[in-house]
C-alpha cells in the first residue's frame, strides 16, 4: 500500500482507501493515476497520458482534465497533480517507495549463514525503455502478475533514481536514446549491483546479442514477444537475482571482517586455507612458532570463525574479488 495525500492505494489490487474507506475510482482514472505514479515525479505529457488510457479511442483534452480533476477531490489535495503548462502532469507530494525493495541487516548483525533465502517472488522488476506504450504494456502485464516493478524512460533516469541495495532484474531495451542499454549494464556492474539482465529490441542482431552476453545478459528477446514467454523467464531470472544477491552479501561481509587484517595477517591467511601448521607458518615467514600462533587466532577472530572449514569457506569468497589483493604485503 502506498500513501499519497490522504488516501492509500494498492497499484497491484488496483483500490484506493480513505480513513479506511474504500474509494470510488472508476477505471480512466486509476490508470491515470497508476502511470503518474509510475512516472515518480518525472512530467507525463497529455498525449502519452491519453495514448495510454485510451488507446483505442479518439478523445478530447477535456476528458482527461475531467479524469484529473475527480481524482484531485478523491486525493483529498488539489496541488497534488500538478499541471505544468503545455507539458502535462505530474505527481508532487513525496510518497512512500512504490516497491517493496529489499532491505539488507546492517553490516555484522548477521552472519551470512543465518540469514533467511531471499524469496524470489519478491525480487522487484525495472522495466527500462523510452516508448511509453512498451512501458505501460509491461506494467500492466506485471501488474495483473502481481509483480512488483518501476519503470523508467531512459537509463539515466533509472541511474538517477534513489534505489535500494536490495536484489532486482533488469527488463532493459538495447536501444535506449542517450546511455544505450550495454552502457547502463556496464554503469550498474560498476557500482555494484548485482542484477541480472534481460535485454529487450525491435532489430536485434547475432553480434548485439553476443555482445550482451558476454557482458553477463541472461536473456535477448526480439520485440515482440509472447506474454508467457516473458513471465517465465522472469520467473526463474528472479530466482536467479535472489541467488546472486544473497552470494553478493556473503562477498560483502567477508570482505568487510577481511578489511580488518593487518599486512602481516593477509600474508598468513592463505597460508593457514591450505592447511599449513602454525610451525610450517612461521618457517615459511622466518618467524616463531609463538608469532605464528597468534596471527592465526586475531584472524580467526577478526574473520568471527572458530572452524578452519568455515574460515576457507569465507577466503574462497574473498579471493573471487581480485580488488581485495590478498597475499600482497
Amino acid at each position: 500500500m502506498i500513501r499519497l495525500g490522504q488516501a492509500t492505494i494498492s497499484l497491484e489490487r488496483r483500490e484506493a482507501f480513505l480513513d479506511g474507506q474504500p474509494l470510488r475510482v472508476g477505471g480512466r482514472a486509476f490508470e491515470i493515476l497508476s502511470l503518474l505514479m509510475q512516472a515518480d515525479g518525472r512530467i507525463v505529457s497529455k498525449d502519452e497520458l491519453i495514448t495510454q488510457v485510451w488507446p483505442d479511442t479518439v478523445v478530447e483534452e477535456n476528458n482527461l482534465q475531467v479524469q484529473i480533476s475527480s481524482l484531485r477531490k478523491l486525493l483529498g489535495e488539489k496541488q497534488l497533480i500538478q499541471t505544468v503548462p503545455r507539458r502535462g502532469y505530474r505527481l508532487l507530494k513525496e510518497r512512500e517507495p512504490p516497491l517493496p525493495l529489499f532491505h539488507p541487516p546492517a553490516p555484522g548483525t548477521l552472519a551470512p549463514e543465518d540469514r533467511q533465502p531471499i524469496d524470489p517472488d519478491s525480487v522487484p522488476v525495472f522495466i527500462v525503455d523510452d516508448e511509453a506504450r512498451v512501458r505501460t504494456a509491461l506494467s500492466r502485464l506485471l501488474r495483473a502478475e502481481g509483480i512488483a516493478h518501476r519503470i523508467f524512460a531512459s537509463a539515466e533516469e533509472l541511474l538517477g533514481a534513489e534505489l535500494d541495495i536490495g536484489p532486482a532484474c533488469l527488463l532493459l531495451d538495447v536501444s535506449l536514446p542517450q546511455a544505450t542499454g550495454l552502457e547502463l549494464q556496464s554503469a550498474l556492474g560498476e557500482r555494484g549491483h548485482p542484477w541480472p539482465v534481460i535485454f529487450m529490441t525491435g532489430f536485434g542482431t547475432i553480434p548485439m546479442s553476443v555482445q550482451a552476453m558476454k557482458a553477463g545478459a541472461v536473456e535477448f528477446l526480439t520485440k515482440p514477444f509472447n506474454d508467457d514467454q516473458l513471465l517465465d523467464i522472469l520467473r526463474t531470472t528472479r530466482a536467479r537475482a535472489a541467488t546472486a544477491f544473497e552470494q553478493w552479501q556473503r562477498i560483502q561481509t567477508a570482505r568487510r571482517r577481511a578489511a580488518l587484517l593487518t599486512p602481516r595477517e593477509r600474508e598468513v591467511l592463505p597460508l593457514i586455507v591450505t592447511g599449513l601448521s602454525n610451525k610450517q607458518i612461521a618457517n615459511r615467514l622466518g618467524t616463531s612458532e609463538v608469532t605464528a600462533k597468534v596471527h592465526r587466532k586475531h584472524i580467526m577472530e577478526k574473520m568471527q570463525t572458530r572452524s578452519l572449514v568455515s574460515l576457507v569457506k569465507l577466503y574462497g569468497l574473498i579471493s573471487a574479488e581480485p580488488a581485495f589483493g590478498l597475499g600482497s604485503s
